[in-house]
């Protein structure tokens, strides 16, 4: 799975997964760039999901 975003004629940005393609969000230029520059700065590290025996035991 992958995202994908590009920015429509209207000025829209538009999000989908390459899994679903026929299912797209559609958001603001300053919504975009607030949640990427959420992204940048960790604020959402705790819903990642670590990969399998990644975990730290201690």
């Amino acid at each position: 799975m992958a995202l994908e975003a590009t920015v429509g004629d209207d000025g829209m940005i538009y999000i989908r997964e390459t899994d679903e393609p026929e299912i797209v969000a559609v958001t603001s230029p300053a919504k975009w760039e607030a949640f990427v520059k959420g992204v940048k700065a960790g604020e959402f590290d705790a819903f990642a999901e670590e990969p399998d025996g990644a975990a730290d035991p201690a």
